[in-house]
């Protein structure tokens, strides 16, 4: 047998030996009588691989009993525990062949961040960590000119899966035209909330044909939708601010939040210039609300910008748009905007709200009530 240091990896040149040897079984009158007193190593026996009460010993031997001493983990272990045993406050594992020492050390460095706060927290948080790199990707992208070496700088940065949420307006558009130059492997998709304009799913279709890329119909839950006209109305959305909240979280936002579920990345068209709430949209932020990075690489873009990126690549366009229509959501919901109004004029036109947003980007702590 061999003692492994869990902070380092290295073996243990002289290990003390043990004062106090716990089985998982211990109550808390044992734990007590064991850090009582006692400056010598407690050895936490593990008999089994799935048992992991021994894990919660240390953890009330540190925080509960204030034990300062070495903690030893024995028995039935795998490299694999070395970053869980370390967080949860021990120092040691005792391991059978030590030529396995290297093994716990990668174990340990191949976690690079914490979820959450541990008894130990030498990791720095996902989340703090990757405020950060949103920052300095945001100050990345800022540098970079180009639509698709933005998308490439983005995949090259953020590790795991890229979801793409389009809705196939010219924003959207554009950076499916970049994402298709660029190569990068990025998962698309546009929310069919049951009530899209036919010239949507047929420029979802077009697209595909042109880019030779997939865009996923994400639904909403059918019972979710009963629910929802069987108290409302199948046009009850225009009674009430509150209900067109809650057709747009059944619609959208719920669909939506399935699927950035286990992404770690958000690609979206928002443009600064769309609204005041807008206004200041970076290109790339920590979202706190999906524990995920977003980016949205036209943010800085005018609508010169984008209207000359679209005319240069030729890319497919909605027909709506030939048509006045410049925000384009649900039918029910989307109107033409005349000359001179508001970009985003045409959605919900019949509310008096200075502030009209379905909830998908903006104000994650949302107050309207859902079926």
């Amino acid at each position: 047998m061999a003692l492994v240091d869990l902070a380092t990896g290295s073996l243990v040149a002289d290990p003390a030996e043990c004062a106090t040897l716990l089985e998982p079984t211990a109550d808390a009158n044992a734990l007590a009588a064991a850090a009582g007193g006692n400056a010598g190593p407690i050895a936490i026996r593990f008999p089994t691989f799935g048992d992991g009460r021994g894990i919660s010993l240390a953890v009330l031997l540190r925080e509960r009993h204030g034990f300062k001493g070495e903690i030893r983990a024995v028995g039935y272990l795998i490299p694999d525990l070395a970053q869980f045993l370390l967080r949860s406050g021990f120092d040691t594992a005792e391991i059978a062949d030590p030529e396995q020492a290297s093994v716990w050390k990668a174990s340990v460095s191949r976690i690079q961040r914490n979820y959450q706060r541990g008894t130990r927290n030498l990791l720095p948080l996902r989340r703090d960590a990757s405020r950060q790199e949103a920052e300095a990707l945001d100050q990345r992208l800022a540098r970079v000119k180009s639509l698709t070496d933005r998308i490439r700088e983005m995949r090259r940065k953020i590790e795991g899966r890229i979801v793409f949420s389009t809705s196939l307006g010219l924003e959207d558009q554009a950076i499916l035209h970049a994402i298709a130059e660029s190569g990068a492997e990025i998962d698309v998709f546009t929310l069919d909330t049951g009530r899209l304009f036919p010239e949507v799913l047929e420029t979802v279709e077009l697209s595909e044909l042109r880019y030779g890329v997939r865009i996923r119909l994400v639904a909403p839950d059918s019972a979710e939708v009963e629910q929802l006209v069987a108290r409302d109305g199948v046009f009850g959305f225009r009674h009430a601010v509150e209900n067109r909240k809650s057709c747009c979280e059944v619609r959208k936002v719920r669909p939506l939040n399935r699927e950035l579920t286990g992404a770690q990345g958000w690609i979206s068209g928002l443009r600064r210039e769309h609204s005041d709430e807008r206004a200041s949209v970076p290109l790339a932020a920590w979202d706190d609300a999906h524990a995920l990075l977003k980016v949205n690489p036209v943010a800085d873009w005018s609508t010169q910008d984008l209207t000359a990126y679209i005319a240069a690549n030729n890319v497919p366009v909605n027909p709506l748009h030939a048509r006045g229509f410049v925000s384009i959501g649900c039918a029910p919901c989307t109107r033409a905007v005349q000359p001179g109004e508001h970009p985003r004029a045409g959605r919900w036109w019949w509310e008096n709200e200075e502030k009209k947003e379905c909830g998908l980007h903006l104000n994650p702590n949302r107050e309207g009530r859902a079926a």
